[in-house]
């Protein structure tokens, strides 16, 4: 019996190993063979490569972090990281998770204190410091935590709501934005629910935002696939990176937007924004992004985009390149590449140092894939901070920008370190006072001073909420066109301000910038007073063939055709549409529009198809094609009304068989039931009709703006 029991004690340690075996031998997903064993920080240090003149140093790394996730520096350069031993945990409600902060004492660049903050978190995936406070993403909450001496001495929870369906998704990347405003981002597979001030926002994929003061959060845009890493460039514009498209891997967000979903259905009649890359990198799954404004670096370096490879075990960069009132982003040569499979490049700030600072979670493992296979396998032991310095670039030594004075702060708006114009400018909104807004200003209209120096002392100014009305008409007619455009987002923020302010917006519809017209568009529906609808057909009108305008006029324009479609007709028969190719081209999306309102203008419809079939002849048969796929879904009064304002539009053009909308024209009369000869005349249309109507109208609900490539997903 002993014997037996040894035998079968023996096989089943024997099929345990075995399975072990097995377990360790599954390769990673996304990754293309088994990862190496992990490196000590100094083996790992060294297997990495960096350009000729930089070298990496290692700041942190366990046992001081382990699992870091998020990291932000405050006003006196120190290193607020998150970390998670919990992931991949869906449970919400208290966890092992905390928050350190690395602490350089002697001003040398050797972070040589940790202090542990705060813990009793789970999974906390952003972090962010300013108003009195620390901000903490543990979702379902958005924290404000108190600090003194290092330590949490309050906790409160701002906004409730947000998801845990997917861990590898939640929301992340807080970052303040140039308006004042605290941004952050969330994934497509993880749900959101959240209610503000008497609204209910529910949401997966999105951009968001909370206003510091008043607690307010709002959805700022919608759409991509799992966003991780905001930045804002020199003009304030937000370009964020996402994960899991080859090629569709960075963006240009602005409010009001819906962008290219990698899963999950639109609202009605969106159409999705693209992205602004133009070639992919080694791989997907991007993490974190910086934007390096900084003379610490070579100027080939510098006004860069750095961002986390995690799949490719490197640092990409990107650069921006204007097109209109958005960007093209130009892949260029790796920054860093490390060699070792578990380097996970998570997040990327530039420092007080004027250094590019690199967490780096490091596991085995960097997909949700993974982790919900094997969750006992995800590596809780190990977590790196580094820095790529250039040359011998110095230690930026002891100080706390929360002390200096008012003039202080002014100053260090026109410093060179990206790091410490936005902390400067940040401080200046949080204190507001007269004298101060009066600097402010002055500074802002001074066209002797540097032109970054004045944008921040702008949004400084913004970021308070409010601007003097006779400050705010000069930025509204400055001759620079970021001063307009930031003029007009500020009184969009605002919501009300006096008709004369009013009036100069709107009449900015017509700026010849493209920049100020995309502002226009954003702001018409959200100031009080002033009918949006003229204002939306004039930023048509003048916009010409820019690829963003047109998309983000969309989602604000379209609401109001519902009721207001009589309207939107008289105003583009104002319009030279020769000069107009924005507004043509979105005309068989607004007849799509006028025909699923609960009372459709058929009159207004059949006014807008004789409007564009001489002008187009591709957009002319959209709009045949939008009244067939809308028309089957009328009532029967509806359908007879559309039938008799349309027949002398289609019997005008099948008179002649060489007029290149006669097929159109055909397929159209046929469906409505208008006979070839017999105007009067009933007809069933054909099979062979529909067919061909239904293939246009595919191609119509087809057609795009900027829309990108679909890669390799989730």
């Amino acid at each position: 019996m002993l014997r037996t029991s040894s035998i079968l004690a023996l096989l089943l340690l024997s099929l345990t190993s075995v399975s072990l075996c097995q377990q360790k031998q599954v390769i990673p997903h996304r990754q293309d063979q088994l990862p190496n064993d992990p490196y000590e920080p100094a083996e790992a240090l060294k297997r990495m490569t960096v350009p000729e003149g930089f070298s990496v140093e290692l700041v942190a790394s366990e046992p001081s972090i382990i699992n870091p996730i998020a990291m932000t520096f405050d006003d006196r350069g120190r290193i607020w990281v998150t970390e998670s031993i919990e992931y991949p945990r869906k449970s919400a409600g208290p966890g092992r998770d905390r928050v350190k902060v690395l602490e350089d004492t002697t001003g040398t660049g050797k972070f040589d204190k940790v202090t542990l903050f705060a813990e009793g978190l789970n999974i906390p995936t952003g972090v962010a410091v300013g108003h009195g406070g620390v901000w903490i993403l543990n979702s379902p909450d958005l924290l404000f935590l108190k600090e003194k001496d290092g330590k949490e001495v309050s906790r409160q929870v701002v906004v409730t709501g947000f998801g845990r369906t997917d861990t590898h998704e939640l929301p992340n990347s807080l970052t303040w934005g140039p308006d004042g405003w605290l941004y952050g981002l969330n994934g497509v597979f993880n749900h959101c629910k959240i209610t503000s001030k008497g609204k209910v926002f529910d949401f997966t994929c999105a951009m968001w935002r909370v206003h510091p003061k008043t607690r307010e959060f709002q959805l700022f845009c919608q759409g991509t696939s799992n966003p991780y890493g905001l930045v804002w460039d020199p003009e304030g514009a937000a370009i964020v990176s996402a994960c899991h498209w080859a090629t569709d891997y960075l963006f240009h967000f602005v409010e009001t937007g819906y962008y290219q979903r990698q899963a999950g259905p639109y609202p009605p009649f969106t159409i999705p924004i693209g992205s602004i890359t133009n070639k992919g990198h080694q791989k997907t799954a991007y993490c974190g992004l910086c934007y390096f404004d900084c003379d610490s670096y070579p100027e080939k370096y510098r006004d860069r985009l750095y961002m986390g490879n995690i799949h490719g075990g490197c640092v990409n960069v990107d650069v921006l390149r204007r097109s209109g009132s958005t960007y093209v982003a130009d892949g260029e040569p790796d920054f860093l590449t490390a060699h070792d499979a578990w380097f996970m490049p998570v997040s990327q700030k530039l420092g007080p140092d004027g250094c590019l600072y690199v967490l780096d979670w490091y596991d085995r493992y960097h997909c949700s894939q993974d982790a919900a296979r094997d969750p006992a396998g995800v590596d809780r032991e190990r977590g790196r901070l580094y820095r790529v310095r250039y040359k011998n670039t110095p230690p930026a030594g002891l100080f706390d920008l929360g002390k200096e004075s008012d003039d202080q702060l002014i100053k260090r708006l026109a410093n060179s370190n990206l790091f410490f114009r936005e902390s400067a400018q940040r401080l200046l909104s949080e204190r507001h006072s007269p004298a101060l807004r009066a600097s402010l200003e002055k500074l802002v209209l001074d066209e002797k001073a540097p032109r970054k120096a004045r944008l921040h002392a702008l949004w400084a100014l913004i970021g308070t909420g409010v601007l003097e009305r006779g400050f705010h008409a000069k930025l509204l007619a400055h001759p620079d066109p970021a001063y307009r455009a930031w003029g007009v987002r500020a009184a969009g923020n605002a919501g009300t301000v006096d008709a004369a302010l009013r009036a100069k917006v709107a009449a900015l519809a017509g700026d010849p910038a493209p920049d100020v017209q995309l502002q226009v568009a954003i702001a018409a529906g959200k100031l009080e007073g002033e009918g949006a609808l003229p204002i939306l057909v004039k930023v048509l009108a003048h916009c010409g063939s820019d690829k963003l305008i047109p998309l983000v006029v969309w989602p604000n324009l379209h609401p109001l055709l519902e009721r207001h479609s009589a309207g939107f007709v008289a105003l583009a028969e104002t319009v030279d549409l020769k000069t107009a190719p924005a507004l043509v081209k979105l005309m068989p999306r607004a007849i799509e529009r006028m025909l699923s309102s609960k009372t459709p203008d058929t009159t207004a419809v059949a006014r807008l198809s004789a409007m564009v079939t001489g002008q187009d002849v591709s957009s002319a048969r959209a709009c045949f094609a939008a009244v067939a796929a809308r028309a089957r879904d009328l009532k029967g009064g509806d359908r007879d009304a559309l039938k008799k304002e349309l027949q002398p539009l289609l019997d005008k053009i099948r008179k002649s068989a060489k007029d290149p909308l006669f097929l159109g024209a055909q397929l159209l009369a046929a469906h409505l039931g208008i006979g070839e000869t017999d105007a009067g005349a009933v007809h069933t249309p054909s099979a062979s009709s529909s067919r061909c109507l239904a293939a246009a109208c595919r191609s119509s609900r087809a057609t795009r703006w900027n829309t990108p490539r679909l890669a390799s997903c989730r």
